[in-house]
C-alpha cells in the first residue's frame, strides 16, 4: 500500500516537473493537421518519465489542444520491455523513476488507439551533468538569470533547458474588508486576498552547444530576463532549472523547430526547414511524426531571489492600469431616509471596499456612526486570485 501511495506523489510531482517542458508549437495547414506529436524523454534517473502524446490541428480550428488519448506506450530494450506508462490524465503517461542501466540501448514504442505503431530510434542513454549554479546579473533594466555548468569529460557539448517560475505578488489595492450578504465585515486571515502566489513555465526553447569551444564549458548562459518593472520580483521570486544533454541530432531538431515557430516573421529571420524528428510509423515510413526522444537523466537546480536583493529604486508596474478608487455610500436603511447603495460595495463583481470615509453629507448621525462610505477598487485591482493563488508551495522557504 505504501509503495502505491509513493507512486501517485511521484506522478504528482512529475505532472508539475513536466509542466516545465516546453511544448512543440508546430504550425499546420490541410496537409499535415492530425500529425502524431510526442514530447518528453525516457529519464535514466529515479525521476518520473513522462510522454504527452498529441496531434496537430488547423490554425482555424475551435480546438488548439487535441491529446491522443487511450494509447499504449513502453520503454523497452532489444529483447524486453522495460515499462508500461500511465495514462494520468488524456494524452499524458507517465512511470516511476526507471533506473537504467546506462550501458544499454533503449526505445520507446507507441500503439494507438487506432492499432498503429510507432517507435523512436534505439540509443544508447546520455549523461546530463549535473548544474554548477544559477545566478543572475542586475542590468540598468532588469535582471538576468543565468547558469553555469561544464562536463568534465568533455562529451555533452549540447544542451536544453526549461524551468518553472514560482513569485509572491501582490493586489494594488489591500482590501480589508468582506461581504456577509448585508453589511461589511473585516476580514479573517483565511479570506484575504491581498498576497498570492503565480507561476510560469519556458516559453521558448532554449538550447545551448559548446562544440565550437576547447572545454565544455558554459559560463553565464542566459536563461530569462526579468525586468525591472515585472511584479515576478517585488517580493520574492524562484526558479528552478532543468538541465537536459542532447545528441548532435536531438540538438538538430530542437534548433529547427526553434527557427520554424519561434525565429520566423520577417525575410532576415531563419527560413522554415523539414524538422526530422527519431520516431516512425513501423509499418508506414512515410507518415511524418513530430518529436525526438532522448534518452538522458534530468538535472535540477532551484534560487530564491527577494526583492532586498535588488534596487530599491526598482518600482513594480501596475500590470492592470487601476483607476484610483471609487467612493460609494454605504447607509443602514433603517437609519437613514437617502438612497442606499449596499449591493455597489457588498459585490465582488463591482468592486471591493478599500476604506471607509465620512460623507460630506450633514447628519447628526455622523459622529455615532462615521464610516458612512467607502472607498472600493476594481476586482482584478484588489483580488490578488483573479491570477494566483493563496496556497504557498510546499518547496517556498
Amino acid at each position: 500500500m505504501m509503495s502505491k501511495v509513493i507512486y501517485i506523489l511521484l506522478i504528482a510531482f512529475a505532472i508539475m516537473i513536466g509542466a516545465c517542458s516546453t511544448p512543440l508549437v508546430i504550425p499546420t495547414t490541410q496537409f499535415n493537421s492530425n500529425l502524431l506529436v510526442v514530447e518528453g524523454l525516457i529519464n535514466t534517473g529515479s525521476d518520473s518519465t513522462i510522454i504527452t502524446l498529441s496531434r496537430t490541428v488547423l490554425v482555424s480550428a475551435k480546438t488548439t489542444v487535441k491529446p491522443e488519448t487511450k494509447a499504449t506506450i513502453t520503454v523497452e530494450t532489444a529483447s524486453t520491455t522495460v515499462a508500461t506508462l500511465t495514462e494520468i490524465v488524456n494524452g499524458t503517461y507517465a512511470s516511476k523513476g526507471l533506473n537504467l542501466n546506462i550501458s544499454q540501448q533503449y526505445r520507446l514504442r507507441i500503439k494507438t488507439s487506432n492499432g498503429k505503431s510507432y517507435t523512436s530510434d534505439f540509443a544508447i542513454p546520455k549523461i546530463t551533468p549535473p548544474i554548477d549554479s544559477i545566478g543572475y546579473n542586475i542590468t540598468a533594466t532588469g535582471l538576468q538569470v543565468y547558469v553555469n555548468t561544464h562536463d568534465a569529460t568533455n562529451s555533452t557539448h549540447y544542451y536544453r533547458y526549461d524551468y518553472r517560475e514560482t513569485w509572491q505578488f501582490h493586489a494594488f489595492y489591500y482590501t480589508p474588508y468582506i461581504s456577509d450578504g448585508t453589511n461589511l465585515i473585516i476580514r479573517t486571515p483565511a479570506q484575504d486576498i491581498y498576497s498570492c502566489f503565480a507561476t510560469d513555465t519556458t516559453s521558448n526553447t532554449i538550447l545551448n552547444s559548446t562544440a565550437s569551444l576547447s572545454q565544455d564549458l558554459a559560463y553565464q548562459f542566459p536563461i530569462s530576463f526579468i525586468p525591472s518593472t515585472s511584479e515576478k520580483i517585488e517580493t520574492k521570486y524562484s526558479i528552478l532549472l532543468q538541465q537536459v544533454a542532447l545528441t548532435k541530432d536531438a540538438y538538430i531538431f530542437w534548433d529547427n523547430l526553434k527557427k520554424n515557430t519561434e525565429q520566423l516573421g520577417s525575410i532576415f529571420d531563419a527560413q522554415p526547414s523539414s524538422i526530422a524528428g527519431n520516431i516512425h510509423n513501423t509499418n508506414d515510413a512515410t507518415e511524418p511524426v513530430i518529436g525526438y526522444i532522448s534518452i538522458t537523466n534530468v538535472q535540477k537546480k532551484r534560487i530564491y531571489i527577494t526583492n532586498g536583493q535588488l534596487p530599491k529604486d526598482w518600482v513594480p508596474a501596475d500590470p492592470y492600469d487601476c483607476n484610483p478608487p471609487d467612493s460609494a455610500f454605504f447607509y443602514p436603511p433603517s437609519m437613514y431616509a437617502i438612497p442606499v447603495y449596499p449591493t455597489l460595495i457588498v459585490s465582488p463583481v463591482t468592486g471591493y471596499a478599500i476604506a471607509p470615509f465620512n460623507t460630506i453629507f450633514n447628519h447628526p448621525s455622523n459622529s455615532a456612526n462615521p464610516a458612512l462610505g467607502y472607498l472600493f477598487g476594481e476586482p482584478k485591482c484588489a483580488d490578488c486570485t483573479l491570477r494566483g493563488t493563496k496556497t504557498q508551495p510546499y518547496f517556498w522557504k
